[in-house]
């Protein structure tokens, strides 16, 4: 592939670039529409065609902008339009794709992070600079977790449960037979509320240094009655000193990378686990060599999330690792071992760009 790209012309390389760009472009289109509800319509009537006003007036919008969104998804090849009647829809090979929340739509539900990365751009020039920020204040990448939840929630609804937790069966068997588990870095709180409706017996602990994270997930476990799941808004490297040696089961999604100081945490982790308990870290599916990442299709863009948010905020204090989000599996084994965990397994997740590290205590 590097070799490939190596001999290519100045003109091919200036039409390749051409075309990545292009691309982010027509990414913010696809951002609208996932966003205004555009797509919603369309996938709702796509038995029916519908002119630009027809679908102006169902989504309750200006027929002139939305002409110009359909003109950019027609060229696209995303929305099919009858060169007749004029009137447009979606094809069912397409539908799946478009919708929120399906394994396949999460192509589509990424886009929203064009617009709310591009929000920090002129942040980025300032921390770019020598003397600069060295990263992102909280409060800036807030919007971040609605990009996350988009991300993560179609996996959770359609596959952990239903693959990742029964591929583990001493994880399994643990949560059956009922024990205490702990969510770090938790979001809104989708896993532990699965977990929580699967597994009664056990009991479930979210933890996020997000208020409105933690407040969400309270609410949303308030609404289905679950009474074997709570959340708290904590700092992972300083828990309760009441929570030493009480949790079973301690599971990471995407989150060590985010942490400026992951080695405290895993200590603290470490503290509140059970000696005989188990400790998941999931993190994205990358080499540790950047070369060894070269025509992996998902490394340029997962390194653009975290040149933009995953770096600055971790980044943030002055004594930090940075991890970055490419940090790649052999770095991922070898920190965990360095802090004293035992990996028991390690595996590529189901479904999703990921790998999984399943540890225990030395």
């Amino acid at each position: 592939m590097a070799e490939q790209y190596g001999n290519e012309t100045p003109e091919e390389f200036s039409s390749r670039i051409f075309s990545i760009v292009s691309g982010g472009f027509t990414g913010l289109s696809i951002a609208l529409g996932v966003k205004s509800g555009l797509f919603d319509v369309l996938v709702s009537h796509h038995g029916s065609p519908l002119t630009s006003q027809e679908l102006a007036d169902l989504a309750g919008m200006k027929e002139r902008y939305v002409r110009e969104w359909l003109a950019t998804m027609v060229t696209a090849h995303i929305v099919d339009v009858d060169e007749s009647s004029e009137k447009y829809h979606v094809p069912s090979s397409r539908l799946e794709s478009l919708q929120p929340g399906t394994l396949l739509g999460q192509s589509a539900s990424l886009s929203i992070g064009i617009p709310m990365f591009s929000s920090v751009f002129s942040d980025m020039l300032e921390i770019l600079k020598k003397d600069g920020p060295r990263g992102h204040e909280l409060s800036t990448i807030e919007p971040f977790h609605e990009f996350d939840k988009q991300y993560g929630s179609a996996w959770y609804n359609h596959c952990f449960i239903q693959e990742f937790i029964p591929s583990h069966p001493e994880i399994e068997a643990k949560l059956e037979s009922g024990i205490r588990m702990m969510d770090v870095g938790c979001g809104a709180g989708i896993a532990t509320r699965l977990l929580a409706q699967k597994f009664p017996k056990s009991q479930f602990v979210g933890i996020d240094i997000g208020q409105t994270n933690v407040d969400t997930a309270n609410e949303e476990a308030s609404h289905l009655g679950l009474k074997n799941v709570s959340y708290h808004c904590v700092d992972a490297s300083a828990m309760p000193s009441d929570w030493e040696a009480t949790f079973d089961y301690i599971f990471f999604f995407n989150v060590l990378h985010d942490i400026p100081r992951p080695d405290l945490v895993i200590d603290d982790a470490k503290r509140v686990m059970k000696r005989d308990g188990l400790l998941s870290v999931i993190e994205l599916n990358f080499k540790s060599k950047v070369a060894e990442n070269v025509g992996n299709a998902a490394a340029a863009m997962v390194s653009t999330i975290s040149t933009f948010y995953c770096l600055p905020q971790a980044y943030l204090p002055q004594d930090t690792y940075g991890l970055g989000t490419v940090w790649g599996k052999d770095r991922i084994e070898e920190f965990l071992l360095g802090k004293g965990l035992v990996v028991k397994s390690a595996s590529e997740v189901p479904k999703i760009n990921e790998f999984h590290f399943l540890c225990n205590l030395s």
